[in-house]
């Protein structure tokens, strides 16, 4: 039967094992971060505004289409998988991986269809030049290596952090590679497009292999043949369900920013949507480990919750406020040399984006903020509220968006996303809050899914 630990990892407490596994993942992030960050550098000090304006619509609309299609699988996989680890059902098990298998290499497939094929209709409507259609649709082709969302989750259940933090820098390690060679060689924005989708692909491709390998590891044979999703029901009756909601999750979260980027090279220009990218692409110094932190602890909140144990709030308290204390930090820097240190890394013409930088990283400390609490109302069984509260914060945001940007420029996107930002924060802590209050203490919670 498969371990649900890694060997080294099985006689730690939760709260060591998840300090331990993300230390290992916020490492391997932080010098993915970096290598991001001399990429995209790199490629403002060689191209304008508005050509890396045109590689970040091309990247934007490659990334909306697969929002589209995304259906967070490794969430799925642990919410559903680790309870059968813990019951030791091999069989539900393996039945599980052959339906989210399925649907990774399903919803890849359509969205790569999709995107080549939308992209001259979207093209039109968003104003692009046919060249930048044409470099939209070959840049797609990568959707079809974002199949490794049920291998992805295997790497956390079986606690393979190791692997993940390898996979966080192969990707950008390549993208940079490529980069300088095009630099060396003949720069333009085609050849950069060319070396970023190759880069990406290697990167997905990695996490794949990975994925199968510790499978085989764990002696686990899964075999697709003669697979259908049509007993999914019967086999995992709340399934569908989780499978509705954390899609909508991942919409909520993922595309009000990749459609506003979209808007803003339709507002401001491409300079404009290449100005919010590069903003974007900053703050993920804390949105990045935020994610790497839901990775971590939604396992061990899930196991942590249904046991009842003791230090649950306690390892929920400790994550908020190194959470806060990080974004803070960011956030002061961002405001009072900012503008020092976009001029002296990016060039003059980059320095106009610092009040926005400023305004995300305040957004981003308290997303960072409400991602611990949304991991745990997660474990709680509250994802069909915390998709409402996202639903209602993000909707806020677009039209925060739509209405400041064209009256106040770049600080409108700001300004939105530090609006929404509070909602959803304050929502979810009262959320989870309440149900913390509300615990039969020393008793074990019956994880009950609640309406959608």
């Amino acid at each position: 039967m498969p371990q649900s630990d890694a060997p080294e990892l099985g006689f730690l407490s939760p709260l060591h094992r998840a300090a331990r596994n993300f230390g290992k993942l916020l490492s391997g992030r932080s010098v993915a971060a970096l290598l991001e960050l001399l990429t995209i550098g790199l490629l403002a000090r060689t191209l304008s505004p508005a050509h890396l304006g045109q590689i970040v619509l091309i990247q934007t609309y490659a990334l909306v289409i697969r929002g589209l299609f995304n259906f967070k699988l490794h969430d799925v996989l642990i919410q559903f998988g680790v309870p059968l680890l813990e019951a030791k059902d091999e069989c539900s098990f393996k039945q599980l991986l052959k339906i989210t298998l399925l649907i990774d290499f399903l919803s890849c497939a359509i969205a790569t269809v999709v995107a080549v094929s939308a992209a001259s209709f979207v093209g039109k409507i968003l104003g692009w030049e046919d060249r930048l259609t044409m470099m939209a649709m070959l840049y797609s082709s990568i959707l079809l290596t974002y199949a490794f969302g049920t291998l992805k989750g295997v790497l956390r259940i079986f606690n393979r952090f190791d692997l993940l933090v390898k996979q966080l820098m192969v990707g950008p390690v390549l993208r940079l590679m490529g980069t300088i060679v095009v630099m060396m060689l003949a720069p333009s924005v085609l050849l950069f497009v060319v070396a970023l989708a190759i880069a990406t692909a290697a990167g997905n491709l990695y996490m794949i292999a990975s994925g199968w390998a510790e499978l085989r590891r764990q002696a686990v044979v899964v075999s697709l043949k003669g697979s259908s999703l049509g007993k999914w029901r019967k086999e995992f009756p709340r399934l569908r369900q989780f499978v509705g909601i954390v899609y909508w999750q991942a919409n909520v979260d993922m595309l009000p920013k990749h459609i506003s980027i979209l808007l803003a090279g339709t507002f401001l220009g491409p300079a404009g949507a290449g100005f919010l990218r590069l903003a974007n692409e900053l703050t993920k110094i804390l949105s990045k480990p935020g994610a790497l932190l839901w990775q971590v602890l939604f396992p061990d909140l899930v196991r942590m919750w249904a046991r009842g144990a003791a230090d649950f709030r306690a390892m929920l308290l400790r994550a908020i406020l190194i959470c806060a204390l990080s974004g803070l930090v960011f956030t002061l820097v961002s405001v009072f040399a900012g503008s020092y240190l976009l001029t002296i890394g990016l060039g003059a013409d980059y320095a106009k984006a610092t009040p926005l930088l400023s305004l995300l990283l305040l957004a981003t400390t308290l997303e960072l903020m409400s991602t611990v609490l949304r991991a745990a109302g997660y474990a709680m069984s509250h994802a069909g509220k915390i998709l409402r509260i996202h639903l209602i914060s993000a909707v806020l945001y677009l039209m925060t968006f739509v209405v400041l940007t064209p009256l106040l420029g770049l600080i409108g996107p700001g300004i939105a996303a530090c609006t929404s930002a509070v909602v959803a924060f304050t929502s979810i802590s009262w959320l989870v809050g309440q149900s913390i209050r509300n615990a039969p203490r020393g008793e074990i919670q019956a994880c009950k899914a609640d309406e959608v």
